[in-house]
């Protein structure tokens, strides 16, 4: 099979021809043109081109400026208030500037950014109505792309679903001889609409692979971890107090009047998504998932790195290394059409482009660098031993922002070169702190400032007043988990930014243990015991970078020590536990919102340390450098533009718009 990836590029060309010189929007021309039709499905290659046309609607998430989740809040990554980029839609809608009129990452009807998955979904709908066609196919792999295109349809709806909440569920293409009553759809409650995509994945998955043996060719296909991975995460999210029991929707209907969001909470809910989750992992274990720790052997860079640091390269390498097995689904790459805007089509390069740091002077104008992490960032990461940095009872919270110099028998020596003063924020902190975050005086590991195996690094970052990377980070924080190892900066000469592509991670396995945890807690009792189920899960995640178990950790180390075992309290553990796992992988903003805490996490003033100043103790002085985002209960669901109401009178507005 030629590489998927090419197929897609020359499968998008042909839309887009089909899109600028043809009648319209392309699905509005299919129907239509029966010739076409038959083309499109006439033999198994013409399928094929078909069916990954249908992939090639799915969400870029390698692109921060168009896909919702990385600066569609204002609470994990900061892009410095740049008007360079002000044009973009997911900026905008981190200021909180979404709105009715014309929606900006229109995924509802097109437009802004976003391409109508609606579309997406009548071409899943054609693919499946016209599957029987072809006569040069094996019956096997006919059945495979079928359960592919099942699972697109199911995903789509989904996507829109985390945006809209309820939406119509477009089960069948309406025919031509369709009355304007039956064109008029409605959205339909959100707990039929996840039944449905449920349905369609249940389907799907018989027929679909374990595993995939070509990974060079078919990474980013469906497989049944794949599958059972998004339901169960629909069924969280079904399950979630943003769709369970939400009383702030109590009386949102429609013309029929049907509740579109229950008000009732329902226990049954969670029961039966940790069922969900649970067939996921044991299908992602059968097919050789597994949760991924580095080999520092692998690599003549990195032999001589020591358990400290090969934790840190557990967390990045866990990303950025292509098929490792504790990824379950990984992003294609698919260059889509219909994207717009300051920088035309972005590629995962791009995206660890904007993020790199500025280590030489000679880095200026050749990395973009500016998109950073928030302060807030910083100050999530748990402690050395694995308990937040406010309840540590050895951990000195109030002098966090004091300075402090790195010393031989410093536990930071990994990680802050001996002699250097740096915030004490920044000392005696878990390994997923050095991994995702770069911070003024930190070693910046990269296969350019690594020596001797992986023993030694130079230069460290510096960002204070004066030094290459001062104007390039607002906050004194980078991002560095998405940052691959391999990547390389100027070294102090004329060589240029060398950023390495990678397949960025949809779905990992880590963050399927954690979900488990989270629906273990919720259908468990108030009070639990040190050795309930749940702590396994959690525990595992935790494992892969030396720290130790939730209850021993906290027993041994917190203030308050008995957090684990109240159900109320490690909801809010699970949740910062996710929050730091998943950091920065576009997880956090569909996480906050499920969750219902975006009004208290999106809402906190932007702050960074001092930039004028080179002085260590002035410098490490939190300000302010952007006033808090507005954020209003409507926010938490998109609204449908205006215009698309006035055409169907069945749809109801989102509620609050």
């Amino acid at each position: 099979m030629k590489s998927i990836r090419n197929i897609i590029s020359k499968t998008v060309v042909v839309f887009i021809a089909m899109v600028s010189f043809g009648c319209g929007k392309y699905l509005d021309v299919i129907p239509d043109n029966t010739a076409t039709l038959d083309h499109a499905f006439g033999n198994r290659a013409a399928m094929e081109k078909y069916l990954f046309s249908c992939y090639s609607y799915l969400p870029d998430q390698t692109d921060p400026f168009y896909y919702p989740a990385y600066f569609g809040s204002n609470d994990e990554f900061d892009w410095g208030g740049s008007t360079w980029i002000r044009p973009a839609p997911t900026p905008s809608i981190g200021r909180g500037e979404q709105n009715s009129n014309n929606p900006q990452l229109n995924f509802w009807s097109g437009g802004n950014g976003a391409t109508n998955l609606f579309q997406a979904i009548r071409n899943c709908n054609i693919f499946l109505e016209n599957s029987h066609v072809p006569r040069d196919i094996d019956e096997a792999e006919r059945s495979r792309w079928v359960a592919e295109v099942k699972f697109l349809k199911a995903y789509y709806h989904l996507f829109l679903l985390q945006l809209y909440g309820p939406i119509p569920l477009i089960k069948e293409n309406v025919p031509l001889s369709a009355t304007s009553e039956e064109l008029n759809v409605y959205r339909e409650p959100v707990e039929e609409c996840v039944d449905y995509i449920v349905s369609l994945i249940n389907e799907a998955v018989p027929d679909l692979p374990l595993v995939i043996n070509n990974p060079t060719d078919e990474a980013g296909r469906i497989t049944q971890p794949v599958a059972l991975a998004v339901k169960a995460k629909a069924l969280v999210w079904n399950a979630s107090p943003l769709f369970n029991g939400n009383q702030d929707y109590a009386g949102w209907t429609d013309a029929r009047n049907k509740l579109l969001i229950s008000d009732t909470y329902s226990r049954e809910k969670w029961e039966r998504a940790a069922i969900a989750v649970k067939n996921a992992i044991d299908t992602c274990i059968l097919g050789g998932h597994g949760l991924y720790v580095f080999n520092k052997l692998t690599n003549a860079q990195t032999y001589n790195m020591n358990d400290s640091l090969v934790h840190t390269m557990t967390v990045r390498k866990g990303i950025t290394e292509k098929w490792n097995k504790g990824i379950v689904w990984s992003c294609m790459q698919v260059f889509a059409a219909g994207k717009g805007g300051i920088s035309g089509f972005l590629t995962l390069g791009d995206f660890q482009r904007i993020l790199f740091p500025i280590i030489y002077s000679q880095d200026v104008g050749k990395t973009v660098a500016y998109c950073y992490a928030s302060f807030d960032m910083a100050e999530l990461f748990y402690t050395g031993n694995g308990v937040p940095i406010d309840e540590d009872k050895d951990w000195d919270y109030a002098g966090r922002y004091q300075s402090k110099v790195s010393t031989v028998e410093a536990r930071n020596g990994s990680y802050i070169p001996v002699g250097e003063i740096t915030s004490s924020l920044n000392f005696d902190r878990e390994p997923r702190f050095y991994a995702g975050l770069g911070f003024d005086r930190g070693n910046f590991e990269l296969s350019t400032t690594t020596t001797d195996g992986g023993a030694t690094f130079s230069p460290c970052l510096k960002l204070r007043y004066g030094d290459p990377g001062n104007l390039a980070c607002r906050t004194g924080y980078f991002v560095k988990k998405l940052i691959a190892f391999e990547s390389s900066c100027s070294q102090g000469s004329d060589k240029v930014y060398s950023g390495t592509d990678y397949r960025f991670p949809i779905i990992r396995l880590a963050d399927l243990y954690l979900l488990y945890s989270e629906a273990l807690n919720e259908i468990g009792a108030d009070v639990h015991a040190e050795n309930d189920p749940l702590f396994q899960w959690i525990d595992e995640v935790r494992a892969t970078t030396g720290l130790s178990g939730v209850v021993e950790s906290w027993k041994q180390h917190s203030k308050y020590s008995d957090r684990p075992l109240d159900k109320t309290e490690m909801r809010k553990i699970i949740q910062q536990e996710r929050m730091i796992e998943l950091a920065f992988e576009g997880q956090r903003f569909w996480d906050v919102r499920r969750w219902k805490l975006a009004d208290k996490l999106w809402t906190n003033p932007l702050r960074g340390w001092y930039q004028q100043s080179n002085v260590p103790g002035e410098y490490y002085t939190p300000v302010l450098v952007a006033e808090a985002r507005k954020f209003f209960f409507k926010d938490y669901l998109w609204p449908i533009r205006i215009s698309d109401l006035r055409v169907n009178t069945n749809l109801v507005q989102t509620y609050g718009w």
